[in-house]
């Protein structure tokens, strides 16, 4: 699913596009168990509707979620049209966070996009200023044929808070990534 991301950079190229609309509801339903419930554009190919359930201790370093989520492929002019691709993912997440390094390891096993099952490891940092980065790996069991390395996927992303480039408090963030795909 993700290899017609030329498809949607050629067709919303100079034309006006919308790249996420996202509607969230939050819910804490005591001091370590929360909610999170959202509809909308996620991103530049997917839309839908779900949610996670965290359980986080206060006073502890790790968590432990489960989502699921209902999207459909979003047309390549990136508007409100669809395409036919419409899943049902969901994970069961693992949150750690290293104490003196800050380093946060986040641990996913379940369904993905493509439909294959999977583990993904993720291990990033914020930094004081904001600054996020970090690096993933996921094994699953979709085949080469589909997915030009097979199982096997890899990449590194950073986000930097849109703050660093005006003089007053500005909330969101703007990132890039790498993820090198073959096929």
């Amino acid at each position: 699913v993700r290899t017609d991301i030329v498809k949607y950079l050629q067709a919303s190229r100079k034309k006006p596009y919308i790249k996420r609309i996202q509607f969230n509801y939050y819910h804490g339903f005591s001091n370590n168990i929360y909610s999170k419930i959202a509809g909308g554009i996620f991103e530049d190919m997917f839309y839908g509707i779900g949610g996670e359930l965290l359980y986080r201790p206060y006073d502890k370093n790790f968590g432990v979620g489960a989502e699921i989520w209902g999207v459909q492929q979003r047309d390549f002019r990136m508007l409100f049209g669809k395409r036919d691709y419409q899943i049902n993912t969901g994970h069961i997440n693992i949150y750690l966070k290293e104490p003196r390094s800050q380093i946060l390891a986040q641990i996913k096993g379940g369904r993905f996009l493509a439909g294959d099952s999977g583990i993904q490891l993720d291990f990033s940092r914020r930094f004081k200023s904001g600054l996020r980065m970090g690096v993933f790996v996921a094994k699953t069991d979709i085949s080469d044929r589909e997915f030009g390395e097979g199982s096997f996927d890899k990449g590194f992303y950073f986000y930097i808070p849109i703050e660093s480039f005006f003089q007053k408090y500005m909330k969101g963030n703007t990132g890039w990534g790498l993820r090198p795909l073959t096929r």
